[in-house]
């Protein structure tokens, strides 16, 4: 502890005792003015729960001027500058402003590309972090700061909520706020022709959660399955073999010939409102071949609803086994992101089946903006890491309907 106390000490001789409150003044002007133009620039980008995290770094850069002046008024007035911990403001801006400072190295860190741009981005941050916590450790250590009871106050409780909001928007609301999706698919007959059968699907979606949801995309397939009869009891392989760990199959005995009908349920973009309900109906025609049955499935890729997806394109390049893939960036969620984040976007692809066993199915990706295919990196890297503020999943339901002969 004694070893602690000395090295700071000197950290703090080194550093700060050196620097009077003449010059650390261009510090506090350079705080205001980066927390209140990024806090600007986010409140008026991306509004909602995110608008309270501006307001913090708008109050923190008000603060920071309010030193400004204090300092300046000081210096007018007496002719001996004063160390920069000795003004009460100075030390709450400067302590306020490192969970805020923190957080473009946490941006970064959990990022997935490193390049010349992000560094360059970041030593601003690195430049004011350093004078916000030697200034801090020498109001502490050097015990030459005093705090009255107002600006105590403001250095403890504007950290304080900036780091609650950090966690509610990035712990709590991920976690509680997940898209919630009730799906459900039917298939039923309404009409039979020699030979055919007419039948009708309906699939029903109701966002049973709490927060609105962006559709990356939303589709239904109709399958036509082979169906051979099961003349034996099962065995303890079959039973085994059913219920591989890496097996997820409707029935074994089944064989996958064709894919009869597909279709959108909601555009790409498109929004659930909480409580909102969409039912889709739609007939068609099967022929009724010996054994035969229809399967009915419908498959959802969903993300927290965090702006508008208005940059869809085909993805380049197509990856094989496809009938159709596009991409899309995920809109920004702040200045950092969009500076550090490397970019995240959706790359959405409706799957050509390879073989009897698989089916047409949906598959959503999450990669980086930039990636270019780097050995030993893996670009499908999930939504929460490139950007924990937003949250995905996907849904899939099924029904089957035996054809009559």
């Amino acid at each position: 502890m004694t070893l602690t106390v000395r090295f700071l000490r000197r950290l703090q001789a080194a550093f700060v005792w050196s620097l009077d409150s003449r010059q650390f003044r261009w510090v506090l002007l350079t705080d205001f003015a980066v927390f209140t133009f990024t806090g600007v620039y986010d409140f008026f980008l991306t509004g909602g729960e995110l608008a309270f995290s501006s307001l913090i770094r708008i109050t923190i850069g008000l603060i920071n001027l309010v030193a400004w002046f204090d300092v300046r008024k000081y210096l007018s007035t007496m002719a001996t500058p004063l160390a920069p911990w000795g003004f009460p403001s100075v030390i709450a801006g400067q302590a306020s402003s490192i969970p805020m400072l923190l957080i473009p190295f946490w941006i970064e860190i959990s990022g997935y590309l490193h390049d010349f741009l992000d560094i360059a981005v970041l030593a601003l941050p690195a430049f004011l972090l350093f004078f916000a916590v030697t200034i801090s450790l020498s109001a502490i250590i050097g015990h030459k700061g005093s705090l009255t009871v107002t600006w105590g106050v403001i250095a403890a409780l504007v950290p304080f909520a900036g780091l609650l909001q950090f966690w509610y928007v990035t712990f709590y609301k991920t976690e509680h706020e997940r898209p919630r999706v009730n799906t459900i698919v039917e298939l039923d007959k309404v009409g039979q022709h020699p030979g055919d059968t007419l039948m009708r699907g309906t699939i029903t979606l109701e966002n049973v959660g709490t927060a609105e949801i962006t559709v990356l995309e939303a589709v239904y397939t109709v399958t036509d399955h082979t169906v051979r009869s099961t003349d034996h009891i099962l065995s303890r392989s079959d039973i085994h073999n059913a219920l591989d760990e890496h097996r997820v199959t409707w029935d074994d005995e089944s064989a996958y010939n064709s894919l009869l009908k597909v279709g959108r349920l909601i555009r790409r973009g498109g929004h659930l409102t909480p409580g909102q309900k969409i039912k889709i109906s739609f007939v068609f025609d099967v022929r009724n071949h010996p054994q035969e049955k229809l399967r009915l499935t419908a498959s959802l890729s969903l993300i927290n609803n965090d702006g508008h997806f208005n940059k869809f394109k085909p993805c380049d390049p197509i990856p094989e086994n496809t009938y159709e893939c596009i991409q899309g960036e995920l809109p920004q969620q702040s200045l950092m992101r969009h500076l550090l984040g490397d970019g995240p976007m959706a790359r959405i692809s409706f799957s050509d089946p390879t073989d009897s066993v698989h089916v047409p199915h949906l598959v959503t990706n999450f990669i980086a903006l930039n990636w270019k295919g780097d050995p030993g990196k893996d670009p499908n890297q999930q939504v929460n890491a490139l950007d924990p503020f937003r949250t995905s999943r996907g849904l899939t339901s099924s029904v089957e309907f035996r054809v009559a002969p």
